[in-house]
């Protein structure tokens, strides 16, 4: 009788569609996780993955044992969930992937009291600015400023934060203020990359500004060091330039012109929802958010 650990593994190979992905997310080499479903398929009698060397598959009979598989783990993690849960303790390891300026600047500083609170917990933050493949890299919840397109996942609003167009009291002493979006074009600007192309900035009234810019980054600290040398204006959210903006090192302009504060979004599987460990996680995030939105 196959394992959960093996019905785990090849369920993660299914999603990720690599085993190199799967094993990444699940701590295990890419041969070992390959050994683990040739054995369940010895086991089986049956093919469940077609190999290429280009491309990785699931067999029709692969599909099927599949979604068996996922009905089992998480009834499995249901009885787990409900004992934890009538014991009051959420446990476990909780996988969660969040943007860069969430990541270092809201969930970081809160860690030492959110974990200590719950010792039987463990955390694997992973921290990117791009769209990952949640089920295949086996994240429990995702965080994002956009929703996912065409998804089973449940996407949940766990708050939003602001953004700021800033700069340096240098660079205003040399270039002024800015009173209008439209006084931008006279202006340096820092654009940030995304995808390979520049973000456009947005105001009020869903105003958006394409612009052009001499400097360009990816990088949020990028962008707050380039603003604090007198390189030009950004726009970044609030929360990655408060002590900035708290010390008179940036300043703020155009703020009654700026956009309604961007929603948060929490990407988690539907079955997710009940598990203790989730749960207490979102609303963990709500509370965050709503005190940062207040700062």
């Amino acid at each position: 009788m196959p394992t959960f650990d093996e019905l785990t593994v090849f369920t993660r190979v299914v999603d990720a569609g690599s085993f190199t992905l799967a094993a990444r997310s699940l701590g295990l080499t890419p041969s070992g996780v390959s050994r683990v479903v040739a054995r369940l398929e010895a086991r089986l009698g049956v093919r469940l993955l077609q190999r290429t060397t280009r491309r990785l598959s699931v067999t029709d009979d692969g599909a099927r044992f599949c979604a068996r598989c996922k009905s089992i783990l998480f009834d499995l993690e249901d009885a787990e969930a409900a004992i934890t849960n009538r014991a009051g303790r959420p446990s476990g390891r909780l996988r969660v992937d969040a943007p860069t300026s969430l990541a270092r600047y809201v969930i970081g500083p809160a860690l030492p009291k959110f974990l200590g609170a719950y010792p039987e917990l463990a955390l694997d933050l992973s921290v990117r600015d791009h769209m990952i493949d949640p089920v295949g890299e086996g994240m429990d919840v995702t965080l994002r400023v956009a929703p996912l397109r065409e998804s089973e996942l449940v996407s949940k609003t766990v708050g939003a934060m602001r953004m700021t167009v800033a700069g340096s009291p240098r660079y205003f002493a040399k270039h002024g203020r800015p009173k209008h979006p439209d006084d931008l074009a006279k202006h340096q600007l820092i654009g940030f990359l995304a995808g390979g192309a520049t973000l456009p900035w947005r105001f009020r009234e869903d105003r958006e500004l394409a612009i052009a810019a001499r400097l360009q980054t990816n990088s949020g600290d990028a962008h707050r060091e380039a603003a604090l040398a007198g390189l030009g204006l950004i726009n970044v959210f609030t929360v990655h330039i408060a002590k900035e903006l708290a010390s008179g090192k940036l300043e703020a302009v155009l703020v009654d012109h700026e956009r309604a504060p961007r929603p948060i979004y929490a990407l988690y599987a539907k079955q997710r929802a009940s598990v203790p460990k989730v749960r207490l996680f979102l609303d963990w995030m709500r509370e965050l958010l709503a005190d940062a939105d207040r700062h």
